[in-house]
């Protein structure tokens, strides 16, 4: 079987949790930035969803985002002072929706209409996503290859016990409460699961070039508080792998022009900077400087100018599988 086979037949036939469709998707706004910058309104990301202008105004990114609200978390507090649609599709004109309940929107083509926050008629294969969908999978990486109980899980992911009790609730009959904590009830099925179910990391993405090398660029970007992966990472784990450009994951979007770097295509990109909506991705404490290989390899199958590297999937895979069973055996040895 092929590794895409295998994914998506995950992905069709998983049950755990609802995961709608375009459900974790990042957006790419390099365009849209440029396009500002043209017009004379110069901005910068300040956030997954929102973009601040030179003048200080504010803007809500309204990108496509299949959940009720713009967060699974509770609401924030913030006011934009304009409201930027980046691109036409539906998804993100339904964003606008849900956080605006008093926009109508109609869609006269297709015969659907949208009040209240929600779709008022015509046909739609939209769902909702399960609330805290990010910290049941954020659990699950820890959960496969650590075990553990609830709290030892919470230090492991920067989530609460809440959140992590919560999420363990949602896994069901996939995981098993034991004497030494909480297991997956079959470690390489969750494994598969975990990697293959996982929308993704949602928010919004930039890219950027600059002539120096891959590694110089890793180190410097490392440095201004950025997680790595795709390729580079996987590098790590198989030398073979020639990655020949970064995927850097930031909280806060930094001042790439700063770090000597410029806009570019798709196919001159050097570096893709993302500000991700699954920020559990980057809670760890023990992160390290690149992204774990759940996030790695998801990331490398997201990215069609990885594709090269999809062989990295597998062996990612592997690994995963041999470091589960190695943990679980040294767990089951280990006193009380």
């Amino acid at each position: 079987m092929s590794y895409r086979q295998w994914i998506q037949d995950i992905r069709d036939q998983q049950r755990i949790l609802s995961l709608p469709f375009g459900l974790g998707w990042t957006i790419d706004i390099t365009d849209t930035l440029t396009a500002l910058a043209a017009a004379g309104m110069p901005a910068r990301v300040e956030a997954f969803d929102r973009l601040r202008f030179d003048d200080g105004r504010t803007a809500f990114l309204a990108t496509p985002d299949p959940t009720t609200t713009i967060t699974d978390g509770p609401s924030d507090s913030f006011t934009a002072d304009v409201i930027l649609l980046p691109g036409g599709s539906e998804g993100g004109v339904l964003s606008l929706v849900r956080r605006y309940p008093d926009l109508v929107v109609v869609n006269g083509k297709r015969q659907r209409v949208w009040a209240n926050g929600r779709q008022v008629h015509g046909t739609s294969t939209q769902r909702d996503a399960t609330p805290g969908w990010r910290n049941v999978f954020a659990v699950a990486r820890s959960l496969t290859l650590h075990g553990g109980h609830a709290d030892t899980i919470a230090a492991r992911t920067g989530l609460s016990i809440d959140d992590v009790q919560a999420a363990l609730t949602a896994l069901g009959a996939e995981v098993v409460q034991t004497p030494v904590g909480w297991e997956a009830a079959d470690r390489f099925a969750l494994i598969e699961w975990t990697l293959a179910a996982y929308p993704g990391v949602g928010g919004v993405q930039t890219r950027w070039k600059r002539d120096v090398s891959i590694d110089v660029q890793a180190d410097e970007l490392i440095a201004a508080g950025g997680v790595i992966s795709g390729p580079w990472a996987a590098h790590q784990y198989w030398p073979e792998i020639r990655p020949h450009r970064l995927t850097a994951l930031f909280a806060e979007h930094p001042g790439m022009a700063g770090l000597g770097y410029e806009p570019a295509s798709v196919d001159d990109a050097t570096v893709l900077v993302i500000v991700p909506q699954d920020t559990t991705i980057l809670s760890p404490p023990d992160l390290g400087c690149c992204t774990d290989e759940f996030i790695t390899a998801h990331l490398i199958d997201r990215d069609r100018h990885a594709y090269p590297h999809t062989g990295a999937v597998q062996i990612l895979r592997q690994l995963l599988h041999f470091q589960a069973d190695t943990a679980y055996d040294i767990r089951q040895h280990l006193p009380n």
